[in-house]
């Protein structure tokens, strides 16, 4: 062993760590005495038997006061670092001490980001002061398997229209139906009465073929006789969608929570055109050995009362 490993595994000490933190913030012997609460000899003697021990210099002096060397550098960014995560382990232990802390974690799938999980996450807040809330984004194939494996507590989005295994339970908060929507500038936009058949032509937003709305969107297409165009985009993000249907060509079958939000915001216009027999549930999932234990079931609680205590508007959407 190494004249500095063993230092550093016997003798550097807290103390130590503070010291050269606050010589290179203050660059000043006096400053940092007066900062520690030390005499500045003992200051002096502290740095030198912390360079002695290690076996480098730290700190040059010169006549604008004390420069860290590149073996100073070093000591100084992993001292921050270790005295930053020294705060966070008291804060963690303050918590604990004053609240017991529990965790929930939430897999959010895109459909969920824009309203409905911003406003669960916002009830947890406001209702469970013991409750750390984690979240993790993802896809139905990315979350799924991460629910069943434990490593979520719930996954909130778009429920499956397949059985997804006995294991778990769901709940849903509402339907979403899909519009046709397009880009303020797109010359669709424009036009009074628009039909199915003006569609044609158009570029178009599609979800991947393993998406589950895939299938429901084709199927709408092929009823009103809509030929899928070469110029075709494959996307679930909801912020990409958006940014594309800015396209003067772009068009997109987008659930009716999306475009509704977007189209008050006058960056996307919803076209006229009824889409029946197409939309998707939006809801909640959990595994069901878990919906007795404390923590799942005082959010599932929490859940299904703010599900009750909603508003909807005209197509079922939580307001």
């Amino acid at each position: 062993m190494s004249r500095t490993d063993w230092y550093i595994r016997a003798n550097l000490k807290l103390r130590h760590l503070q010291l050269v933190v606050a010589l290179d913030g203050m660059r000043s012997i006096s400053k940092v005495a007066s900062a520690l609460t030390l005499t500045q000899p003992a200051v002096s003697k502290m740095l030198s038997s912390l360079e002695s021990g290690l076996g480098v210099r730290l700190f040059e002096r010169s006549t604008t006061g004390l420069i860290p060397t590149e073996h100073g550098q070093c000591l100084i960014r992993h001292a921050q670092e270790i005295l930053l995560r020294l705060n966070t382990v008291q804060s963690e232990l303050r918590d604990i001490s004053e609240v017991p802390i529990m965790r929930v974690s939430l897999g959010i799938m895109p459909a969920a980001t824009l309203v409905l999980a911003p406003r669960l996450i916002g009830l947890l807040e406001s209702k469970a002061k013991d409750i750390v809330v984690s979240v993790k984004e993802g896809t139905m194939e990315i979350m799924l398997p991460k629910l069943k494996a434990g490593e979520l507590d719930f996954l909130i989005g778009v429920l499956p229209n397949r059985p997804v295994g006995a294991e778990l339970r769901s709940h849903t908060f509402y339907e979403d139906p899909f519009v046709v929507a397009v880009g303020p500038e797109h010359p669709l936009a424009k036009k009074k009465d628009v039909q199915w058949s003006d569609l044609n032509g158009y570029s178009m937003i599609l979800p991947p073929p393993d998406a589950m709305t895939h299938e429901i969107i084709m199927e709408v297409l092929a009823r009103h006789q809509i030929s899928t165009p070469r110029r075709v985009v494959e996307s679930i993000s909801i912020l990409t969608n958006i940014g594309l249907l800015q396209s003067k060509t772009m068009l997109g079958l987008v659930p009716y929570e999306m475009a509704h939000r977007f189209a008050a915001l006058k960056t996307l216009v919803i076209l006229p055109l009824q889409v029946p027999k197409a939309h998707r549930n939006v809801g909640v999932m959990w595994r069901a050995d878990t919906e007795h234990h404390t923590i799942p079931q005082r959010v599932l609680k929490f859940f299904k009362e703010f599900d009750a205590a909603s508003t909807h508007d005209e197509n079922g959407l939580i307001l």
